[in-house]
């Protein structure tokens, strides 16, 4: 054990065991203040060894947010502290004991609504929805699986995406695989109505390389690229889309530096702060930040400082956006995007409506980033279990539709929190357990 540990203390500088009853953010906030001083460490030179800012630690010393798994891990390693204090934010995010007792054993547990269940039943309830064709091939999934409507490119992309992200074998996977290279065009992969929309291009390799293609990075990246044009550049979620699934094939591309360039040069000055708006054309009428595009930004630059540090531009961009989420004071529900650009053709123009489901975007920006401020995740995790619908297992929006995409985004937000907090409102409303 360290010698922070070892030291001699008096009763107020007495380390906080993770072995306490309960322990807390200010708990946390105390110990990790007792370990730096012990080391005769300012916060600056602390901040600067992990790798963040002086204003996280401040935060996490004060005890307002608790450092996420990964800091928390570095702290832990840095100051010598043999897993105790790794264990103490561990303990700080889960109060209680949310594990059920095993078969048999008295006063069992009724997990039936536990996060794992939901994962299992959007696995069942989507394969249901699965569309086969008269042999009993499976073609794919519909957009919005209410609807008598065909399967299409991108839908099927989400399902997949969906199903291996719940990580059971409902179903094989394969022929939906086979069926998307067979859709494969010059451009990439073409949406509904037809055109180049890169938002398809991007979910069908994300999907692929998820699943296992025998596609090429390479050749990905140049489907990428190929299903771009200049419409694409004034609007952030487009941007954000391609980056993500360029940035996971590879970081180091010059079409990921380029899309990372792109979706910053989005950004709109508002006061004395830089945002991403709806959309960045010129003649705009006081254009507002937009929580669903902004919090999209953030969760996909993130993934490139995961890979890349020298991008500092991009970090100062996050770190912005990160703060001005937390301190955000409306609502997370959902938005609408009106998508119209030019025909390939030349004749007229195609018009789509993009929904977003912003809250599970904001879950996704807070439950990584390097400080976790739970206030604020809670309530955008509690907008988010309002468009569950326990009795259809999956995700709706408020019209009664019930989009693939959103349940994807919602799976997506939730394994995200749950590597960040191990206590509701993971689990769904009304679980025995949860506090709300």
């Amino acid at each position: 054990m360290s010698s922070a540990y070892m030291k001699p203390t008096s009763t107020g500088d007495r380390p906080v065991s993770p072995d306490a009853e309960t322990v807390t953010a200010s708990d946390v906030g105390r110990e990790l203040r007792r370990l730096r001083k012990a080391t005769s460490e300012t916060q600056a030179e602390t901040a600067r060894i992990i790798g963040v800012t002086r204003a996280n630690l401040t935060q996490w010393e004060t005890g307002k947010y608790l450092p996420s798994a990964h800091n928390a891990r570095q702290l832990d390693d840095h100051f010598r502290a043999a897993n105790a204090l790794f264990a103490l934010v561990e303990k700080a995010r889960s109060p209680q004991d949310h594990t059920p007792p095993a078969a048999g054993d008295a006063g069992v547990v009724d997990t039936s609504g536990s996060l794992l269940q939901v994962f299992h039943t959007v696995g069942a309830k989507l394969t249901e929805h699965l569309i086969h064709d008269a042999d009993g091939k499976p073609l794919g999934w519909r957009q919005n699986l209410q609807k008598k409507t065909p399967p299409t490119v991108l839908s099927t992309a989400y399902g997949i995406s969906t199903m291996h992200l719940v990580g059971a074998p409902y179903i094989d996977l394969h022929p939906l695989i086979e069926g998307l290279h067979r859709r494969r065009s010059e451009y990439g992969w073409r949406g509904q109505p037809e055109g180049r929309w890169p938002e398809t291009t991007a979910a069908v390799l994300d999907a692929l390389f998820r699943a296992g293609t025998t596609l090429s990075v390479d050749d990905g990246l140049e489907l990428l690229e190929h299903s771009l044009d200049p419409f694409s550049n004034t609007r952030p979620y487009l941007l954000a889309t391609t980056l993500q699934t360029a940035v996971r094939m590879r970081p180091d591309a010059r079409l990921t530096s380029r899309l990372i360039d792109d979706l910053l040069a989005t950004r709109l000055d508002f006061g004395d702060i830089r945002l991403w708006p709806e959309k960045k054309e010129a003649g705009l009428v006081a254009p507002e930040p937009s929580v669903a595009h902004t919090a999209r930004a953030v969760v996909v630059l993130r993934d490139v400082l995961r890979t890349r540090d020298d991008r500092d531009d991009v970090r100062k961009a996050v770190d912005e956006a990160t703060q001005w989420l937390i301190d955000h004071p409306h609502s997370d529900d959902g938005v609408a995007e009106d998508l119209e650009k030019p025909r390939p053709d030349g004749d007229g123009t195609t018009r789509i409506i993009i929904r977003h489901f912003t809250s599970a975007w904001v879950v996704q920006a807070l439950a990584t980033a390097p400080f976790v401020p739970l206030p604020r995740l809670n309530r955008a995790l509690g907008t988010l279990w309002e468009r569950y619908e326990a009795d259809q297992g999956l995700w709706a929006w408020g019209s009664g539709d019930v989009p693939i995409w959103q349940t994807l985004d919602a799976v997506t937000s939730l394994r995200a929190a749950a590597l960040a907090v191990a206590a509701p409102p993971l689990s769904p409303p009304g679980t025995p357990g949860t506090t709300q």
